[in-house]
Parts: structure tokens; C-alpha cells; sequence
């Protein structure tokens, strides 16, 4: 049988093996859950100074923990935005109705939607900020030069993460309360992002016109995709060819099948708002990560069960927010990115950045990755996975949590790029093929992949909660915990990897029958 250490999903176990490690993986993350919530005892006469906690829904008659800004500053913001994404719609919906292919007319629209929403939300000094950036790309556009566009918005990059971390020039000036300054530097952030993404589109197909007329049709476009409201604030990251794709295209209109379509989605990822919610009345792990010396003595299930729970919130809130968002370009012919998958069905580092943000995938494969792999080499791919790593880190801010995490994820990629390379060698292969079965070859990789999928865990709970509890984690796995403590960790992820492959086979069988179909 013939296969690479990237197909062993196509082999296929034995049910009650499958069933097996599907039910100590399940039951390991239940376990490790329930042990998190039984740590509430350490906020039972917790003395709310930072205001962590508010009183939650009163039929469960438990408070709610509330520490984490983005969650509590995002979710209201989003109700805040409702009546002007239904505006938004409407009228983009009116336009494309009745100036059938004038995608200029709705660029406008968008362009002004946008505005409107700014200027209400922060006013006429907040809007002029959010206008320089697509008027630099319009700017940087002129020139024609990729190098001089990577330079000036690397600068900008920089300029917004220092205003937004150690400056106040911009906060004093706009003279706008915090949170409200809070959600523009993100927007700042998000519209960086896509006025790299149509500067760069826009250079390569030399599209700078030569007319007034040109010129202002096309700066309508990349400022509508820039300032677009649906994702203005809170993503996803849609490149500027899906974006123009969406809005020259004959537009689909709004029948009661699509309108449907839209509902049930967005009560779906709604469900996943109140759910998460939900848990926040029983589960203060949020909460735990400002208190480490608390977190150092955790006893080993609650310890790792408190890494998954920050994985799996991180996850449920951007499928909320990215769902949500998602369903809305879609309703308005804009096709969004899928969804991020669940972190407790993938093992490898490749897939987790290849399908929790897509958006950013998609934006770094086009924009980075691919340019800077030239020929392509094993060199080339670690310096061109180094290049996005390295953008990771400046658009995410310039800290030394950011830093390491972004260091780490790109350190595992290169052992997994090294792991494949040695898995498809022809000594590997000979000596795997003659000696084990292809089952077995399968275990073993699940051996190999488990204390990768460690280290891709703990890299990410430097991203979630900073610099301090990252390195408890890494302590207390290299130097502290017990042996049977450690297999037994190696042991749950060696069956997450098992279900991993099980579901992408899965996977894949429906995708075989769907093109048959």
C-alpha cells in the first residue's frame, strides 16, 4: 500500500478502536471541564476589584464571569451595529435591484453606510482617521511599486499598535470615551489589513487608470472594500478579488429559500453565543488566568482541562462572531471564508492555521507566502513561513506573548515540515513498509504527532493569556509534573490525533460523494 505521512487518514481502523479513542478523548475533555468548574471555589468570597464578574441570568442563580475585554466589549457592540447592518442590506439590497451591474452605485452606498455608522459612533475626527488608509493605498497604488506598499503599511501597522499600546495621541485627540477607542483601533487594524490586500491586487494587475474618471471608480471600489461595515470592525478577512468578485457579479436576489438559509444560520451561531454564555456561569477560567499563582497549583486535570477551555472559548468566540458576520457578506453576494474548525478534532500545526481563520490563511498564502517561495525549495518554504509568522506578529502587536507564540507556531511548522519530509523519504518509507503494517504506520505518526500537538497547545496559551501562564504550562510539562501525569496527557492527545484522522477520512468521503453527485 502507498501512501505519504500526510494521507494516513486513509486508513481506515477497526470500529472499537475508533470508538475507543473517540470515547477517552470525549471523555478526557468532559473530565478536565468538570474539574475546571469545581475551581470556582476560589472566587466564592472573591473581592471583585477589576469587575471580572457580573450577576448572571437569574434562573441559573450564579455570576458570570466577564474578564475577557473582547468578549464583553465585542457581543454589545455587535447588538449596538444591528439596525445599521439592516440599513446597510436593505438598501445595498434596493440598489442592486434597480442599477442592475452598477457596482459603483453600491460602492458608494457602502462607502457612505460606513460613514454614517463612524460618524455617529465616533465622530467627524474618528471618520477622517479611518480615511487615511485607504487614501495612502489609493496613494501607494499611484507608484506601482509592491516593495514601496509592504514598507508604508508596515510603518502604519506599527504606528497603530504603538498609538494602541503606548500612546494616547490619538484617544486625547478624538476625545471619545475608551471602549469607543478601544473598537476604532481595531477597526484601524482590520482596514490595514484590506487596504494591503486591494493595494497589492491593484499593483499586480496594473490597474492605476489613466483617466479622472478611472481614478475615481476605482478609488470608490478599494475605499467600499476597505471600509466595508459588515466586517469593519470584527472580520473576517475577505480578499479584495471576493470582494470585487461579489459586487460585479449579476446580484442574487432575496427569495424565501435564501432568506431562510440566512435565519437558520445566524440562529445557529446565535445558539453558540447564548451556549457560551452559558458556560461563563460555571466555568471562571477567564477569570484564572490573572491569578497564576493559582493556576500553578492546579492539580493536573484541572491545569490542562483550564489550556482546553481557553482553546475552546477562543474558538466558540470567533465562530460567533465570524459566523455571524459570515452570514450577512453571503446575504449581501459576498462570499465570506468558512467557518474555523473545532481545535478538538485537528492535530497538526499546518491545519489549525490552514482552517481555524481562513480569512488570514487565504490573505498570507496570496500575499506573503506565495511571492516569497520563488522556487520552490524546503529553504525557500521555511523563509516564506517565517516571513508570515513574522507578519503575524507585527499586525497582532508587537509583545512578548505575541512574540513567542508566533515564534513557537512557527518553530512546530518546521518540525512537521521536517516530520513530512522524513515520512515520504524512500529510506523511511522502506523501513516503515517493510516492517510495519499500515495501521501501525498510522499509531506510530499518532506517537510522533501527540507531543506536537502538546507544544501547538501550549504555544497558543501564550496568545490566549500571556506571557506568565505560558511558561506554567512549559514548566510544569518539562520539569515539574510526574511521569504518569505527562503519558497520561501524551496518551489523551495520542487519541485526539487518532479521531483527528478518523474525522478528516470522513471528511473526505463526503467530499468524494458530493463530486460523484
Amino acid at each position: 500500500m502507498s501512501f505519504d505521512i500526510q494521507n494516513l487518514e486513509i486508513v481506515k481502523l477497526n470500529k472499537l478502536e475508533s470508538a475507543s479513542y473517540f470515547i477517552v478523548w470525549i471523555g478526557a475533555i468532559f473530565y478536565s471541564i468538570y474539574q475546571v468548574h469545581l475551581t470556582d471555589h476560589y472566587f466564592t468570597d472573591y473581592h471583585d476589584t477589576y469587575e471580572d464578574f457580573r450577576p448572571g441570568w437569574s434562573w441559573i442563580g450564579r455570576k458570570m464571569d466577564i474578564s475577557d475585554r473582547e468578549w464583553r466589549s465585542w457581543i454589545p457592540f455587535m447588538y449596538q451595529l444591528i439596525p445599521w447592518i439592516v440599513l446597510h442590506l436593505i438598501v445595498g439590497q434596493l440598489i442592486k435591484r434597480f442599477f442592475f451591474k452598477c457596482s459603483l452605485i453600491l460602492s458608494s452606498w457602502y462607502i457612505a453606510s460606513s460613514i454614517i455608522f463612524l460618524w455617529y459612533y465616533v465622530g467627524f475626527m474618528g471618520v477622517l482617521l479611518a480615511l487615511i488608509q485607504p487614501c495612502v493605498d489609493r496613494l501607494l497604488i499611484s507608484f506601482g511599486s509592491k516593495i514601496l506598499a509592504w514598507i508604508v503599511h508596515l510603518a502604519i501597522i506599527s504606528i497603530i499598535y504603538y498609538e494602541k499600546t503606548y500612546g494616547f495621541v490619538f484617544e486625547n485627540w478624538l476625545g471619545i470615551e475608551e471602549e469607543k477607542y478601544y473598537m476604532l483601533t481595531i477597526a484601524l487594524c482590520w482596514i490595514q489589513l484590506r487596504s494591503i490586500s486591494s493595494c497589492l491586487d491593484c499593483i499586480a494587475h496594473d490597474e492605476e487608470p489613466k483617466t479622472l474618471a478611472g481614478f475615481m471608480r476605482s478609488f470608490l471600489k478599494t475605499t467600499a472594500y476597505c471600509l466595508y461595515l459588515p466586517t469593519l470592525f470584527l472580520g473576517p478577512v475577505i480578499l479584495y478579488k471576493d470582494f470585487l468578485e461579489g459586487i460585479e457579479k449579476p446580484p442574487e436576489l432575496w427569495t424565501p429559500k435564501r432568506i431562510s438559509i440566512f435565519f437558520l444560520n445566524l440562529f445557529r451561531f446565535i445558539f453558540w453565543l447564548f451556549f457560551t454564555e452559558f458556560s461563563m456561569h460555571f466555568l471562571y477560567f477567564n477569570a484564572l488566568q490573572f491569578f497564576p499563582e493559582v493556576v500553578k497549583v492546579l492539580e493536573p486535570w484541572a491545569f490542562f482541562g483550564m489550556g482546553y477551555c481557553m482553546g475552546q472559548y477562543f474558538l466558540n468566540k470567533y465562530v460567533v462572531i465570524y459566523g455571524i458576520w459570515s452570514s450577512v457578506t453571503r446575504l449581501d453576494d459576498i462570499e465570506a471564508p468558512p467557518n474555523p474548525k473545532c481545535i478538538g478534532r485537528i492535530h497538526l500545526y499546518s491545519d489549525m492555521w490552514k482552517h481555524f481563520d481562513r480569512g488570514l490563511y487565504k490573505f498570507l498564502l496570496r500575499y506573503i507566502y506565495i511571492p516569497s517561495l520563488g522556487i520552490e525549495s524546503g529553504a525557500r518554504k521555511l523563509f516564506a513561513s517565517f516571513l508570515c509568522f513574522s507578519f503575524v506578529f507585527l499586525w497582532h502587536g508587537m509583545e512578548l506573548f505575541i512574540f513567542i507564540w508566533s515564534f513557537l507556531n512557527f518553530f512546530g511548522l518546521a518540525i512537521e515540515y521536517f516530520a513530512t519530509a522524513i515520512g515520504n523519504s524512500a529510506k523511511y518509507r522502506e523501513l516503515t513498509m517493510n516492517n510495519l503494517s499500515a495501521k501501525n504506520i498510522r499509531r506510530l505518526h499518532c506517537i510522533f504527532a501527540s507531543p506536537l500537538l502538546a507544544m501547538s497547545a501550549m504555544s497558543n496559551f501564550y496568545f490566549f493569556a500571556g506571557a506568565e501562564i505560558g511558561h506554567l504550562y512549559f514548566r510544569r510539562v518539562l520539569f515539574t509534573d510526574s511521569w504518569t501525569t505527562i503519558l497520561l496527557l501524551l496518551f489523551s492527545l495520542y487519541c485526539c490525533c487518532q479521531v483527528s484522522l478518523d474525522l478528516k477520512r470522513i471528511e473526505k468521503q463526503k467530499e468524494t460523494r458530493t463530486k460523484k453527485l
